[in-house]
C-alpha cells in the first residue's frame, strides 16, 4: 500500500505521519517513510534550489524532480511495495501537481510525466491557511524559496483543485493532531480495508 501525505509546509504532515506510522506497526504492519526531494544528486539540485543556491525555470525544477523520483521508485518504493511494506510518502507527486502547477505548469501535464511512478493508494492533502502554515514555518526555522506568501496561496488553490480525484482526500489541518489523526486513521482504514 502507498499513502502519499501532502500539503503546504507548516501544515502538519510529517507528524500526521510518524503517527501512522506508529499506528500501523501496531496493526502489524511493516511501514516504511520516504520524503522527497531525496538527498540523490537530482534531490540534491532541488535543495540548492529551494535554498536560493541555485535558479531554475519551473520546467527545469519538475525535470529535476522527474529524475530524482524514477531514481527514487527503482531503488525504494518499487522494492518495498513488492515486499508487502506500507509506503508513507511525505511528499510525491501530487506536490509537483500542487506547486508546480501554481508556477504556470498544466497539472495533466505533470501527471503524465509521472506514468513510471506507481499511483497512491490514497492521497491525503493537509490543508490550512497559509498566514497559519508560515506562522509555524517561521516559528522553527528560515523560509526557503517556495515559502513566499502569495505563491503558496497559489499552491494551496492547486491542492484543492486536486479534490476530485477519487484519490485525493482534503483534511483540514486547523484542528489538534489528535484530531486530525482520528481522521486520517478512519480514511486510510476505509481503504485498507476495501
Amino acid at each position: 500500500m502507498l499513502i502519499d501525505l501532502e500539503g503546504i509546509d507548516g501544515c502538519g504532515k510529517s507528524t500526521q505521519t510518524k503517527l501512522l506510522q506508529k499506528k500501523l506497526e501496531e496493526k502489524g504492519e511493516k511501514t516504511l517513510i520516504l520524503k522527497e526531494p531525496t538527498n540523490e544528486p537530482h534531490g540534491q539540485k532541488l535543495w540548492d534550489v529551494l535554498k536560493g543556491k541555485m535558479k531554475a525555470t519551473n520546467e527545469e525544477i519538475l525535470d529535476f524532480f522527474v529524475l530524482d523520483r524514477k531514481q527514487h521508485v527503482k531503488e525504494k518504493i518499487k522494492p518495498a511495495l513488492e515486499q508487502g511494506t506500507v509506503v508513507l510518502m511525505d511528499r510525491y507527486y501530487y506536490s509537483s501537481m500542487a506547486y508546480q502547477v501554481a508556477g504556470g505548469l498544466n497539472v495533466d501535464y505533470i501527471r503524465n510525466k509521472h506514468d513510471f511512478a506507481p499511483t497512491p493508494n490514497i492521497v491525503l492533502v493537509f490543508d490550512l491557511p497559509v498566514t497559519t502554515a508560515l506562522e509555524r514555518v517561521h516559528g522553527h526555522r528560515e523560509a526557503d524559496e517556495f515559502e513566499k506568501e502569495d505563491h503558496l496561496e497559489k499552491v494551496r488553490a492547486a491542492y484543492l483543485n486536486l479534490k476530485d480525484d477519487p484519490i485525493v482526500k482534503i483534511v483540514d489541518a486547523t484542528r489538534k493532531p489528535e484530531e486530525i489523526f482520528q481522521e486520517v486513521w478512519m480514511l486510510v482504514s476505509e481503504v485498507m480495508n476495501g
